[in-house]
């Protein structure tokens, strides 16, 4: 359906435009990921399982590599619903809805190539893997020094603190390992029944009106358990991303350089974008993943001050911890749910 190097293609194309270089100079990073752990677990109390050094695979990637990385993740989401069509699709529909997402899809990562600056990869969300697996961590650091230049800040300052930002997500999946297949089986159960319900037409129909809108087509092909279950994905991104947020705040001072100046220059590049990136981020549905750094944290926040990091990693227990939408908004719903006095 989606013709995947004809999308490689128009994604590289649109990222060597503006790239840079990506040679990290005497920047250990591997180093600084080894640096950053220790703090974190301290900080939060997760001890991440042992295992040799060499574990974690580390990528220092140019844009083209880290496409070439995630195309395999977006065949993985999105080619399991196409197959489900295909029997019932005739050859011009086949063909028209393919070469729109195939365009749609490159252009988006092309798009987003340019302006990730680190991953912390726990694999297609998808696909099963060992619970003791270490994730991939990449760094893109063509885009870290062109940000770093953006937006007036020391590049081994923003190079450390995108790893520790990394960092912690390593400290949540790895800590916690049933959160990865947890996040997979709510993605699987949005997933699979898309086309029994809607048919092929509509399926590709919506599929590629959600690429340009970001989110909100796809809810209209939602059951009433379908749409619980992506509101429950919206919280738990949300609790994973605010969460690494707080922790980061509060250890990053003591590790990088500056923190607080190129905090406050990272939440400034984030609220003032070019008109042109404004709109790009808007109908991708990036706003909400912002959105949700802020919501995140602000639950992580208001359960730490009352119940210390004890108390707020008692959300990475079981997945009947994790909070609900109403409860990151409102966090008082959260402890009273859990018997917090």
């Amino acid at each position: 359906m989606i013709a995947w190097g004809a999308a490689r293609t128009i994604a590289v194309a649109l990222a060597a435009r503006t790239e840079g270089g990506a040679d990290a100079g005497d920047f250990d990073y591997r180093g600084a990921v080894e640096r950053t752990l220790d703090p974190l677990s301290d900080f939060t109390g997760i001890e991440l399982p042992e295992g040799p050094p060499t574990g974690r695979q580390l990528r220092v990637a140019d844009r083209e590599e880290w496409i070439d990385f995630n195309i395999e993740g977006f065949g993985t989401l999105m080619e399991p619903v196409l197959q489900r069509a295909a029997a019932e699709a005739s050859n011009v529909t086949w063909a028209l809805g393919g070469v729109t997402l195939t365009a749609q899809v490159g252009v988006l990562l092309g798009f987003l190539s340019a302006r990730v600056l680190g991953q912390y990869d726990t694999g297609p969300l998808l696909t099963r893997r060992r619970a003791d697996e270490p994730g991939k961590v990449f760094f893109l650091d063509g885009n870290i020094v062109s940000a770093a230049g953006r937006i007036g800040v020391p590049v081994d300052g923003l190079r450390l603190w995108i790893v520790l930002h990394e960092m912690t997500h390593a400290l949540q999946f790895e800590g916690y390992p049933w959160l990865r297949n947890h996040l997979g089986g709510l993605l699987e159960s949005l997933l699979q029944p898309l086309t029994d319900r809607l048919g092929v037409r509509e399926t590709l129909r919506r599929l590629t009106e959600n690429l340009r809108t970001g989110g909100r087509s796809v809810e209209l092909m939602m059951n009433r358990e379908q749409r619980r279950n992506f509101d429950q994905m919206q919280a738990t991104m949300a609790l994973i991303e605010g969460y690494s947020d707080y922790v980061m705040h509060h250890v990053g001072s003591e590790l990088v350089p500056n923190y607080d100046y190129l905090s406050r220059r990272m939440a400034a590049s984030r609220a003032h974008r070019p008109p042109l990136e404004t709109a790009i981020f808007r109908i991708t549905g990036l706003d909400m993943k912002l959105e949700q750094y802020r919501l995140g944290e602000r639950f992580a926040d208001a359960v730490a001050r009352r119940q210390g990091m004890e108390g707020l990693n008692r959300v990475w227990e079981r997945p009947e911890n994790l909070p609900t939408l109403a409860e990151i908004r409102d966090p008082g719903l959260w402890l009273n749910r859990m018997d917090f006095v």
